[in-house]
């Protein structure tokens, strides 16, 4: 196995987000995207002329997902969206879960067979009133699973044989057994110390290995298919919440990170997304 080697983290855009998520990778757009759950916007930073872009939504947004040229579907409040962020026209609007007023949607990906895979939560973080769901292509929405507080992930074997689902208050990363939209064997697969953060969001390079943002933890960890910690990446701000790998080589991994609770003149790096260049490569997916 290739010994990991990256470089320091370095800041791609100092924006101090509130509640930075919902890293996303678009190839044909030279850019990563991610949101601002509490402030409502999404972000876009091309990375081959550096030009950035915010869009605000009318809802707290989770995630979003690209299905082909500028439409996305977006994981908001109650809801699912598929829009043109170019036109701003909403093309469909899915209701999720409008019983469970204090609910949201939280982090979601899509597979390689465009089936989107996502997870609902407790806004306040304290009921166990979140599920994880699976939308087909076709719109069909199936519940897996439920009783999360705060649901996170997934990430997606490249054979499309494993889906990682984490739930973060629990700091436990657990693993299916994936057959196209049918999950099972449910197990955990990684869980950390009850002095360390808290699992939040993850991807997953070439290797099949998990690359895990820990919340509180200043850190993203690389975890083997077995489920042993290979690699640690610090960063210079406790709150790191997602990853995904990037760029022309797919060679990048983007972090974001939250400035909520946080003293921003002091925690100078607190909500900023970073950038790590590593010599290990994600994966060319939808997510």
């Amino acid at each position: 196995m290739t010994k990991i080697k990256n470089s320091q983290p370095k800041v791609l855009w100092n924006l101090k987000s509130k509640l930075g998520e919902g890293t996303l990778w678009v190839k044909e757009h030279n850019s990563i995207y991610f949101v601002d759950i509490k402030k409502k916007r999404i972000h876009i930073l091309n990375v081959k002329n550096k030009k950035k872009k915010t869009i605000r939504v009318n809802k707290e947004i989770g995630f979003l997902a690209h299905i082909k040229k500028n439409i996305f579907i977006l994981g908001l409040q109650g809801e699912l969206r598929i829009v043109n962020l170019k036109t701003k026209k909403t093309i469909k609007s899915i209701f999720i879960e409008r019983n469970i007023k204090l609910n949201r949607i939280n982090d979601g990906k899509t597979d390689q067979n465009s089936r989107l895979w996502f997870g609902t939560m407790d806004d306040t973080e304290k009921e166990e009133s979140g599920s994880f769901y699976c939308l087909k292509p076709s719109y069909e929405l199936i519940k897996i699973d439920d009783s999360y507080t705060v649901t996170n992930g997934p990430a997606i074997t490249h054979d499309d044989k494993k889906l990682y689902h984490v739930s973060s208050l629990q700091k436990k990363v657990f693993c299916y057994d994936k057959n196209n939209s049918t999950l099972s064997n449910k197990r955990i697969f990684f869980e950390l110390d009850s002095n360390d953060g808290y699992p939040d969001g993850l991807t997953i390079d070439d290797d099949n290995f998990l690359w895990l943002a820990v919340w509180g933890g200043s850190k993203v960890i690389r975890i083997s298919p077995n489920g042993e910690v290979d690699k640690i990446l610090t960063f210079p701000t406790s709150q790191i919440t997602s990853c995904v790998f990037g760029g022309p080589e797919m060679n990048i991994l983007f972090v974001t990170s939250a400035s909520v609770g946080k003293n921003t003149s002091q925690d100078v790096n607190a909500g900023n997304l970073f950038s790590v260049k590593t010599n290990k490569k994600g994966k060319i997916t939808n997510e």
